[in-house]
């Protein structure tokens, strides 16, 4: 059998190889193509510095707001650097139930509760505390700072000499703490003026008739100046009138209360704490808003206090010299600001915020009150809360520092303060509920930055 076939020229495969090889080096020897060209014409970086420059000082602000406060402070506290800070205070107060005494009822006593909030100092020391009547009614809706105050009579209707009782008592998961009460009797004179309001429905039934005829009490300690700071609440203090009727076994009482609010009317500026500042050392040149004490006169310290207008000025001098020449993106930054060694968690503020500042040093204001950092990815105040495992605060400021580097705000610093809250008028304010402080080390303070850049 024969086999028929058909033959076909076979090339060798290592030829085929070189052949391809020579073809890419030729390809590769012509003209690029323009497609992304541009992309790769200029500088793309991305880095991270922990470097940038902060500037910390002690600077002063114009008196803040105290109005509603939800503390009353009475007494003093000193600190070696920062002074002594003194309060006291002016409050309204009213009954919500009607008083029911009658023409032969008989006044047994007039007691005041002031429960325990709080403390700060040496509780040690003996205090003693005065009352007075005001002579002018407090205003329901007006603003009242730090400095405010009001004319009341000269001679008291309590006086009570006492130490402060810090009575501690555990709850089962043994965090929590209850203070005492301060009980003392007023004067008896006092207490008449009270009983006779039955006559009267427009008195005896509280109120705004009831203020009227009786302004406000004045709670005010002349103590020893080493003596404690007293936090009182006036949600839950109060004054009670006591009687009796003649045959009648039953004891009458009826409470007037320091917190005036309530469903329909809210009343939140009758009441306010009035604080007197004796400062010590470097910052008893803080005289005048917007003056500053540089961290090297204070041992490279700077201060944050409540109530007493200290804050710490921050500038960031190198911020711009980031940009230089390239377009800047912050992918994240973060101001780092590091507590002293060794701080009194007790006297310890647990949270700051950061107010922009003018050229002056005092904060800059807007129709909403003061001009704060808005908090990262959301409309609220920016806020840090302390960290006591590594001792700082840390606030994200990645859109604040964007803004500046690309022009739409100055570099002007900012002022590091207590808490902000809203007023009644919906306005922000600065919280004055203590004396509480923080001395923040101005070495340790340093703007983390994650940035992409582009060069121009």
């Amino acid at each position: 059998m024969t086999s028929i076939s058909s033959k076909k020229p076979t090339l060798n495969w290592p030829a085929i190889k070189w052949l391809g090889i020579i073809s890419l080096f030729l390809a590769s020897c012509d003209t690029p193509k323009e497609i992304g060209a541009d992309l790769f014409s200029v500088e793309v970086g991305l880095n991270y510095t922990d470097t940038l420059k902060v500037e910390s000082a002690t600077v002063l602000v114009d008196s803040i707001q105290t109005g509603a406060s939800g503390s009353f402070l009475v007494g003093s506290y000193q600190h070696p650097e920062l002074g002594t800070f003194q309060s006291s205070i002016f409050a309204q107060i009213s009954n919500a139930d009607t008083l029911t005494s009658k023409s032969t009822s008989v006044m047994d006593s007039v007691r005041m509760h002031l429960v325990y909030a709080g403390y700060q100092g040496d509780t040690l020391q003996a205090q003693t505390v005065s009352i007075y009547k005001l002579k002018d009614s407090l205003s329901l809706s007006g603003t009242y700072f730090t400095n405010s105050s009001l004319a009341f009579d000269a001679n008291p209707v309590a006086t009570h000499t006492f130490k402060p009782r810090v009575i501690r008592a555990r709850s089962t998961n043994g965090d929590s703490l209850k203070l005492d009460t301060l009980s003392f009797r007023m004067s008896t004179a006092w207490g008449n003026e009270l009983i006779k309001n039955y006559s009267d429905k427009t008195l005896s039934g509280g109120g705004k008739t009831f203020r009227a005829a009786f302004p406000g009490l004045h709670i005010k300690s002349t103590s020893a100046s080493k003596a404690a700071l007293l936090s009182f609440s006036p949600s839950y203090s109060r004054m009670t009138l006591y009687w009796h009727n003649p045959g009648d076994t039953t004891k009458y009482y009826l409470n007037y209360y320091f917190s005036l609010s309530n469903a329909l009317s809210a009343e939140v500026q009758a009441r306010f704490n009035k604080f007197q500042i004796a400062r010590t050392g470097a910052l008893a040149a803080l005289l005048k808003p917007g003056d500053v004490i540089a961290s090297t006169k204070t041992n490279n310290t700077t201060y944050v206090q409540s109530g007493s207008g200290i804050v710490t000025r921050l500038k960031l001098p190198t911020l711009l010299n980031l940009k230089g020449n390239n377009n800047v993106a912050v992918n994240k930054a973060e101001l780092i600001l590091s507590g002293v060694d060794g701080l009194d968690l007790n006297n310890t503020l647990g949270q700051l915020t950061l107010i922009q500042a003018d050229g002056n040093n005092k904060p800059i204001r807007n129709a909403y009150g003061l001009g704060y950092v808005i908090t990262e990815g959301g409309a609220g105040i920016q806020t840090a809360n302390y960290n006591a495992s590594f001792n700082t605060y840390t606030f994200n400021i990645t859109t604040e520092l964007q803004s500046i580097l690309a022009g739409r705000k100055s570099n002007m610093g900012y002022l590091l303060t207590p808490s902000l809250a809203s007023s009644s008028a919906g306005t922000t304010k600065m919280v004055s509920e203590s004396a509480r402080f923080v001395p923040l080390n101005a070495l340790k303070a340093k703007l983390r930055v994650y940035y992409t850049y582009i060069a121009k």
